[in-house]
């Protein structure tokens, strides 16, 4: 499919339609093509704002096809790189769970990615598995497939079982290193009809001794780690960095996470597996 294509199979009216917004969208424009201009960009890999107004002049049929009805201008996408992290967050949920409509899934395995950037001044100083970091989070849920289904983006100083619940979809079975090992995610898990399979977490009761993580887990949270990778190395491909404020950050990180969805519900339909290759979206 073509970018275009790829776009529209994810983002269409009737799930715009169900985010809650909390800011009306300038007028002439709206979500859905706000949402497809800016997952647009990053499957084509055009990040600079000035560099897609360009292109965009020269494809009339683009910007039509992305359902604009004037072509928009330099001041306005840079205002929209700013805004609507929440409805990203929203939509992507959304496309997840179309997703999981298309495809057996059994897994839901939780996560997290630092997105580092120590010369941002909104960063904050936060841990992951590799140790301390300055700048932000990317809260990331994907199913066995490799292919995400929920996603959060917060400063780095956010505990990620901060973000458990809102990473949860409706799958067979939910897994997660020892940050998502708490009774209150362990019961949602339960209340949802899903199973939960965690890697021990010893302070949760106190004790020292440690628990051998599942070999189920070990295997299925490979996939939650390749997703993130190709989220930072083929996606944004470290991007993050140019891209000051926590605000841009996020809508920048938010949009790679539904270019993965949407490159993997295209692949499903015209192949019947969902790749996540990216590259497969700008051919």
């Amino acid at each position: 499919m073509k970018p275009i294509d790829i776009v529209k199979t994810v983002v269409y009216k009737s799930i715009t339609q169900k985010v809650e917004r909390k800011r009306r969208c300038p007028k002439g424009y709206g979500l859905l093509r706000i949402i497809r201009l800016l997952l647009y960009a990053v499957l084509m890999e055009i990040f600079s704002t000035r560099k897609l107004v360009k292109h965009l002049k020269k494809r009339k049929k683009v910007w039509k096809g992305l359902g604009f009805k004037k072509m928009p201008s330099k001041r306005s996408i840079d205002e929209w790189k700013k805004k609507y992290e929440k409805e990203l967050s929203q939509v992507i949920k959304l496309a997840g769970n179309r997703y999981l409509q298309l495809n057996e899934s059994q897994w839901t395995i939780l996560d997290s990615t630092p997105i580092p950037d120590y010369d941002d001044e909104e960063a904050l100083t936060g841990h992951s598995s590799m140790g301390e970091f300055v700048g932000f989070k990317l809260h990331v849920s994907c199913d066995e497939f490799c292919v995400p289904l929920r996603a959060e983006f917060t400063n780095a100083n956010v505990h990620d079982s901060k973000k458990a619940h809102e990473l949860l979809a409706p799958t067979p079975r939910v897994g997660g290193d020892p940050a998502y090992d708490f009774k209150e995610l362990k019961e949602s898990v339960k209340r949802q009809g899903s199973k939960g399979t965690f890697v021990h977490n010893p302070r949760r009761e106190g004790k020292e001794a440690k628990k051998p993580t599942p070999k189920i887990l070990k295997k299925v949270r490979i996939c939650v780690e390749q997703c993130n990778s190709v989220l930072k190395l083929e996606v944004m491909r470290e991007y993050w960095t140019r891209i000051k404020g926590y605000a841009k950050k996020a809508v920048f990180a938010l949009t790679a996470v539904l270019a993965l969805q949407a490159v993997a519900i295209s692949n499903l339909i015209e192949w019947g597996y969902p790749s996540i290759r990216i590259s497969e979206g700008r051919a």
